[in-house]
């Protein structure tokens, strides 16, 4: 999307040191578009673990449009922008202007595509995520995102429609006597920018908005219950468990008491012998009474054997959290990205609705500016997934290094992940972050021996 007035040529003004700066700085961004999203593409292609978020599906569809943004869009601006002279012909003009629209477009609808899909991880249930984010939906949404613009840049476009009623300025604007040169101008009537503009910025904008907010209410709200987590699991703060149980011991000593008692009974008979045979079931039934205690104790040796499902729920409680912590985390990454995506987009799709209604008297320059901020945006977004992803972060480092080990995920039977500690009958034993079958090994060996 571009429009430039021959008047006040976008070049007028810069002198040979200015242009060699200016060319400098439009190189500088294409190749940093071009070699940031194919790493971005690059990087999910190889690594298995990215491959397995369904985000990232999106995420190398948008580098994809970015890439084709630097490479067919970008580098002919540069040209016309440096020479002030459009030498393709007018068909490829109404080309490019297509794709740039198209490209635009699907960029914009891409990020709304990954809001929604980070709304119904985040704010919804796993089930709920699973049932709306299946394998055809994403295709569906991602052929959407592609399909979509066509029908606001290549029908239109070449169709003529955004130019009914200014004919007559585009052609002026299109060439310029004085110095003889020729123009790539796209100028849109008011129907076509009011139709174009809502369609490929305010509606998906005001989506994400939307999305976004609910994501970072949700984002609190789990982060709240992180510290809670993370407070509950500090061995400092739950010593009540411990004294839980240690309360089984007591109760253990209290039984030991009562063969003393009935030892007593038991001697009672003995100097009752000599008493008439009368007396002698006296005895018999206060020897019977002793046996009702013994089995007390196997009823409360009973309750530790509850406690070892503490351990359980905090291992579930932890990996909730980790999990929280990520979705939170991409979330918030997401969040910027669409960001720095707004602040790129929005000067040019706002002074595009309003210049039609000011009898476009936007100056060329103020056109440009705006143009290539919204096509930095394109190389921006690679290292925004590097700096705020670890997981991204990590992919490039060995993309860069040429597989060097040291960035590489750890095994899983080589890893050293810490493991939490738990109390059981007085005793701490690790838990949490070891092998599932040392953690059964673990429960079954602590429990005491029976009575």
């Amino acid at each position: 999307m571009e429009e430039l007035d021959v008047n006040v040529s976008s070049s007028e003004g810069f002198g040979v040191a200015g242009k060699i700066l200016l060319l400098s700085f439009i190189s500088a961004v294409i190749l940093m578009a071009i070699l940031g999203n194919l790493l971005v593409m690059v990087a999910v292609c190889r690594d298995r673990q990215l491959r397995k978020i369904k985000t990232n599906y999106f995420i190398v569809s948008l580098a994809f449009a970015d890439l084709l943004v630097s490479v067919l869009v970008m580098p002919f601006g540069a040209i016309e922008l440096v020479q002030d002279n459009w030498v393709y012909g007018e068909m490829f003009c109404l080309v490019r202007t297509s794709l740039d629209v198209l490209l635009t477009t699907a960029s914009i609808l891409h990020l709304c595509c990954i809001s929604l899909d980070r709304y119904y991880a985040i704010c919804c249930q796993p089930l709920v995520y699973r049932n709306k984010m299946t394998p055809l939906r994403i295709a569906v949404m991602l052929g959407g995102c592609w399909v979509i613009p066509t029908f606001i840049s290549f029908l239109p476009i070449m169709q003529g429609w955004n130019s009914i009623g200014i004919i007559d300025l585009i052609q002026q604007r299109q060439f310029n006597k004085a110095s003889n040169s020729t123009y790539c101008i796209f100028m849109v009537n008011k129907p076509y920018a009011i139709t174009c503009s809502v369609v490929a910025f305010y509606i998906p904008f005001l989506l994400m908005v939307l999305a976004y907010h609910r994501i970072y209410v949700t984002a609190r709200a789990h982060a709240r219950q992180i510290r809670l987590l993370q407070r509950a699991g500090n061995p400092q703060e739950p010593r009540e468990p411990r004294q839980n149980l240690q309360e089984p011991r007591h109760k253990l000593q209290e039984p030991r008491q009562h063969p003393q008692e009935s030892q007593q009974h038991l001697q009672e008979p003995r100097q009752k012998v000599q008493e008439p045979r009368q007396h002698l079931q006296e005895p018999r039934q206060n020897f019977q009474e002793p046996r009702q205690h013994p089995q007390e104790p196997r009823q409360n040796f009973q309750e530790p054997r509850q406690h070892p499902q503490e351990p359980r729920q905090n291992f579930q409680d932890q990996h909730s959290s980790h999990r929280m912590k990520t979705e939170t985390k991409a979330a918030k990454t997401l969040c910027i990205i669409m960001g720095c995506f707004c602040l790129c987009w929005a000067p040019f799709f706002v002074t595009n609705i309003v210049d039609p209604f000011i009898n476009y008297t936007v100056p060329g320059k103020l056109w440009t500016a705006f143009l290539w901020l919204g096509y930095i945006n394109s190389g921006l977004n690679p290292f925004l997934y590097a700096f705020l992803n670890k997981a991204f972060r990590r992919a490039f480092l060995i993309i860069l290094c040429c597989g060097d080990e040291r960035y590489r995920r750890p095994s899983v039977l080589g890893q050293s992940v810490p493991c939490s500690t738990t109390t059981i009958n007085g005793s701490t034993h690790v838990l949490s972050g070891c092998s599932s079958v040392s953690k059964l090994l673990l429960l079954f060996c602590s429990r005491p021996a029976p009575v």
